[in-house]
């Protein structure tokens, strides 16, 4: 009596996971195609030092460091996507230079 809903639960979770699945490679190709335009649209503003940011060695951050390659995009749009000090920190800064 007790296995059946435990059985009914974990037949739904595995069904559920081919749709997560394709959700995440989904949001994958999608940032991975943002970060490419991103790394092409900034490339010319690469070394503008961004006002108001500084790494913790004392040096103001530059575009490039944000979005100068793949890597760095995809890390960056992904601080974005997760809220994580994208306002002040990316947004805003970089935002000024390159409205």
């Amino acid at each position: 009596k007790k296995v059946k809903p435990l059985w009914a639960l974990a037949n739904g979770l595995t069904t559920s996971l081919a749709g997560l699945l394709w959700i995440t490679v989904f949001l994958f190709v999608l940032q991975s195609v943002c970060a490419v335009l991103l790394v092409d649209g900034l490339r010319d503003m690469r070394d503008v030092a961004l006002d108001g940011s500084s790494s913790p060695w004392g040096t103001p951050y530059t575009i490039g460091d944000f979005f100068g390659d793949m890597p760095k995009a995809c890390f960056t749009l992904f601080q974005i996507t997760t809220l994580e000090s994208w306002c002040m920190g990316i947004v805003r800064p970089v935002g000024y230079h390159a409205p």
